[in-house]
């Protein structure tokens, strides 16, 4: 066997394996919520554009099956989630998946977007836990004022981390 029809073994094998994982998770999302609203026609669509990328070597639109994939899911489980944290912040958590489910595949193949999808992705996905931790967590008055007055500080020190990095680089001596 020649090098490239191994290489179109493996191809066809890795594309009918995704499909196979794709098809498997709908029918066992689909047994255990209950399929209404935009979330089923979300995830099918983000499913298919992920499908189609997957059939390129995982080039094409990666970012919009991500987050497409991530708002079906969301609005899936907005309702179960509903005691924890508000319906908006599970969309929040929903596209922040699907932009760290696109970092992460980048990331893999070795590519470097830009512009990069893992800041947004992670400031999204820490954005609606933190949501959730202040709707379940109750804490103190003096907690939220030392909040306030410290948090610019924290704006400081990753401006002069971001700043000591950069002249780092610049000057490897």
């Amino acid at each position: 066997m020649t090098e490239r029809s191994t290489r179109g073994t493996e191809r066809r094998s890795l594309n009918l394996g995704i499909a196979l994982l794709a098809l498997g998770l709908y029918f066992l999302v689909a047994r255990h919520l209950h399929f209404r609203g935009p979330g089923p026609i979300l995830l099918l669509i983000g499913t298919i554009l992920f499908l189609v990328s997957a059939m390129r070597d995982f080039r094409g639109p990666m970012v919009a099956a991500g987050v497409l994939i991530g708002l079906g899911c969301a609005f899936l489980v907005r309702d179960p989630l509903e005691r924890w944290m508000p319906g908006w912040a599970t969309i929040l958590l929903g596209i922040g998946a699907g932009l760290l489910l696109a970092a992460a595949l980048d990331r893999a193949a070795g590519r470097d977007r830009r512009p990069g999808t893992l800041a947004p992705g992670v400031a999204l996905v820490g954005l609606a836990l933190a949501t959730a931790v202040a709707r379940n967590l109750r804490l103190s008055e003096d907690f939220y004022d030392a909040a306030w007055r410290l948090w610019p500080w924290a704006l400081v020190a990753a401006g002069a981390v971001l700043v000591a990095r950069a002249l780092a680089k610049k000057n490897p001596a």
